[in-house]
């Protein structure tokens, strides 16, 4: 590891190096031994990157980075908000680092204030398609044992059907079914309404990888996301609450890298919808998709949700 660690200094950005050997080997252990998750250290590693290529084009020196710095930094920004949120966790956690190991006397982005995640239609947080990914596939990335494949298949199926946390949980396994040559979902929404919806690709392959590990595709009348026994990861057999599942989402969401107090299970709905119509889908469809209610009562007789086209649902591209 000695040998090492020159080598990784020169790979730091120039604001680092230039701050010294004590700095710079701060900043190693932060990236090697501080953070564990694969993808937390990547999404990190580009906030780093990103926010010190910015002080060098003002010809910052590391001791000379204030929160007026930060804050300038963070309302250049013109990502979306969780992106922007996300990288100034990281500058907040890089920092908290180098003034434990005393190479600053402050952290400069502590008292900066994260932008507000919502949007003009309203207040419920959407991840890009790009976050949502790393999000996914970083609760598979050391382990793919029942825990983690429980976990991304939840939050793969809120995504892609567009589903509340409680249609969802409240899935039996003989909900998600082959029907000719696609496979669908049988959701039962707030309200008593039921609604069958096409089975995304990607949420298929989550479903799969899950039920398969579990050895319940048979047990058509178990509930399908079913609560974990202790330390074993085996399943109960009793059905996973949305409580339950709200904690697995911001546990799963902080370990990614993101502000959990800003993530929540609606946020995955938003997500697949706000995807969807990016990707030139319907917002008329994406309305029957998701289940929404309407001030027309004669939709209580349209049955288009369930005729829904595979094609469209494999607009979500994520």
């Amino acid at each position: 590891m000695a040998d090492l660690i020159p080598q990784l200094r020169g790979t730091l950005p120039a604001v680092l190096q230039d701050a010294g050997e004590d700095a710079s080997d701060r900043v190693i252990e932060f990236f090697t031994a501080e953070i564990r998750n694969e993808n937390t250290r990547e999404a990190y590693g580009r906030a780093v990157r990103r926010f010190f290529r910015w002080a060098a084009h003002r010809q910052l020196d590391l001791s000379d980075i204030e929160p007026v710095h930060v804050a300038a930094y963070v309302e250049e920004d013109d990502r979306a908000p969780a992106t922007v949120k996300q990288n100034l966790a990281a500058l907040r956690r890089l920092f908290d680092f180098l003034v434990t190991g005393q190479v600053l006397e402050a952290n400069p982005a502590e008292p900066v204030r994260s932008p507000k995640l919502q949007t003009d239609n309203g207040k419920t947080p959407a991840l890009t398609a790009e976050e949502a990914r790393e999000l996914l596939n970083s609760i598979v990335a050391e382990k793919q044992e029942l825990p983690q494949l429980r976990d991304r298949a939840i939050i793969g199926v809120m995504t892609y059907t567009f589903a509340r946390v409680s249609a969802v949980v409240g899935l039996d396994v003989g909900d998600y079914f082959r029907a000719g040559h696609r496979w669908k979902i049988r959701l039962r929404e707030k309200g008593g309404q039921r609604r069958t919806v096409p089975v995304h690709h990607k949420a298929k392959e989550y479903l799969d990888a899950y039920i398969n590990e579990a050895g319940i595709r048979e047990d058509r009348e178990a509930p399908l996301f079913q609560s974990l026994r202790g330390r074993t990861g085996e399943l109960t057999g009793r059905r996973l609450q949305p409580d339950n599942a709200l904690q697995m989402v911001k546990r799963r969401a902080e370990d990614a890298g993101f502000d959990p107090a800003q993530i929540s299970c609606h946020t995955f709905r938003a997500t697949g919808i706000t995807t969807y119509l990016e990707n030139d889908g319907d917002l008329e469809t994406a309305q029957h998709i998701a289940g929404h209610a309407s001030a027309n009562t004669t939709r209580i007789y349209d049955r288009r949700e369930d005729h829904v086209d595979q094609e469209e649902i494999e607009r979500v591209r994520i």
